[in-house]
């Protein structure tokens, strides 16, 4: 199950299991939205809004969870959530990043090349 979520204790455990450098903080700018499977928390994307686009800042999932949908789902949440704002959403991404093609099945488009991609996802009116 795919649902908007609060930040907890529970999703800055799943964020620094994901990503150990990370040091998880919420402002009112930022949107989470997160998978379940019975109970745990297997997956979260965390949003935030700027003035005229969303910039997604982190997408992960459990490793057991990998290669099921569950990134594809929360990245549907993510993009439902901001066509309805009217916004578009960018994120950076590194050339190596696994998560590339999945950016590209849901629309985003490369925006700008540096160390790092730009992508951008233009909203759908």
């Amino acid at each position: 199950m795919i649902r908007r979520a609060e930040f907890s204790e529970g999703l800055a455990s799943l964020i620094r299991r994901l990503f150990p450098k990370s040091e998880p903080l919420f402002t009112e700018k930022d949107v989470y939205f997160v998978a379940e499977e019975k109970g745990d928390l297997i997956g979260f994307v965390h949003l935030i809004l700027k003035e005229n686009a969303v910039l997604l800042q982190g997408i992960g999932v459990e490793p057991e969870w990998r290669e099921h949908g569950v990134g594809g789902r929360l990245l549907d949440s993510a993009v439902r959530f901001c066509d309805r704002k009217g916004m578009d959403i960018l994120l950076k991404v590194k050339p190596a990043n696994p998560a590339l093609n999945l950016y590209h099945k849901k629309g985003f488009t490369l925006k700008k090349i540096r160390d790092v991609y730009i992508l951008e996802r233009k909203r759908v009116n």
